[in-house]
C-alpha cells in the first residue's frame, strides 16, 4: 500500500497502475519523480488523501475479481465483451503509451537509443490497431451479429463487399499476427520490458504498461481467432446448409 512519504518513482515501481492515477492528477512522472507524494501534491494543491484513495482503488482493480470465461458467452455477448473490454483498452492505452514513449525518447534516447524505435513502433501500432478495431466494429462484427438470430448487439445493417465471413476473418487474423510481431519487437527492444536501474518513473511506467498491453493483446487475439471467428464460420456454414 503506497504511503504519502514515498517518492512518485517508488510508488510507480511497486504499483504499475499508479502511473495512470498520477497522470489523471497531472503529477508529472519525470519532473516530480523523486518528490514524495506529499511534496508533489502540495505543489499542485491536491489532496494527498484523495490521491491515496485513488491509488488504493487502482490497486484493488489491479488484483481483480473472480475470473470470467468470455469463451463460454453466446456470440452476441462475446462480441460485446470484446468491444467493451479489449477494444476500449486499445483506445485508452495505446495513445497513453505512445505519448509516454514520445516524451521518454525526447529525454532519454541519448542514453538509451532503442527508445526512439520504441516510440516509432508504438505510434505505428496505434495507427494500425485503431483502423483494425474500426473495421471489426463497422463491418465484421455487424455481419456476424446479423447471422446470429439471438444476438443482443444492436448493429445497423452491415454493408459488406464479401460473400463469406471467412474473407474478412482471414484479413483480421493477418492483422492480429502483424500486431503480435510489433509487440514482440517491443519486448526485444526493451529487454523483456525491464527498465534499467537508472530509469525514471515514466520509464518504469511505460515498460509496465507495455507488459500489460502484451497480456491484454494475447487474450484479445485468442478470443477472436480461437473463439469468435471459428464460431462465426461454423454458424455461416449452418445457415447455408439450411438453404
Amino acid at each position: 500500500m503506497p504511503t504519502s512519504t514515498q517518492s512518485v518513482r517508488e510508488i510507480v515501481a511497486t504499483q504499475p497502475s499508479a502511473a495512470k492515477v498520477f497522470q489523471r492528477f497531472d503529477i508529472d512522472l519525470c519532473s516530480q519523480a523523486e518528490k514524495s507524494l506529499d511534496g508533489a501534491c502540495a505543489e499542485l494543491q491536491l489532496s494527498v488523501d484523495q490521491v491515496l484513495e485513488k491509488l488504493a482503488d487502482a490497486e484493488t482493480q489491479e488484483r481483480g475479481g473472480p475470473p470470467v470465461d468470455p469463451g463460454s458467452l453466446p456470440i452476441g455477448k462475446l462480441i460485446q465483451h470484446i468491444v467493451r473490454v479489449h477494444h476500449q483498452y486499445v483506445r485508452q492505452e495505446l495513445p497513453r503509451l505512445a505519448a509516454m514513449a514520445q516524451k521518454l525518447a525526447a529525454k532519454r534516447s541519448g542514453r538509451a537509443p532503442e527508445l526512439k524505435n520504441v516510440e516509432e513502433l508504438l505510434e505505428a501500432l496505434r495507427t494500425d490497431m485503431f483502423a483494425h478495431i474500426q473495421k471489426e466494429e463497422q463491418v465484421l462484427f455487424p455481419f456476424i451479429s446479423q447471422m446470429d438470430q439471438e444476438s443482443i448487439v444492436a448493429y445497423p445493417p452491415a454493408h459488406t463487399c464479401f460473400r463469406s465471413v471467412a474473407h474478412p476473418v482471414s484479413k483480421m487474423m493477418q492483422e492480429h499476427e502483424s500486431a503480435n510481431h510489433v509487440v514482440a519487437e517491443l519486448r526485444r527492444l526493451t529487454f523483456g520490458f525491464q527498465p534499467p536501474d537508472w530509469a525514471c518513473a515514466i520509464h518504469i511506467a511505460l515498460f509496465a504498461g507495455l507488459s500489460e498491453f502484451e497480456i491484454d493483446l494475447k487474450q484479445h487475439v485468442h478470443l477472436e481467432n480461437d473463439v469468435l471467428f471459428p464460431r462465426a464460420i461454423e454458424l455461416e456454414a449452418e445457415l447455408n446448409s439450411r438453404g
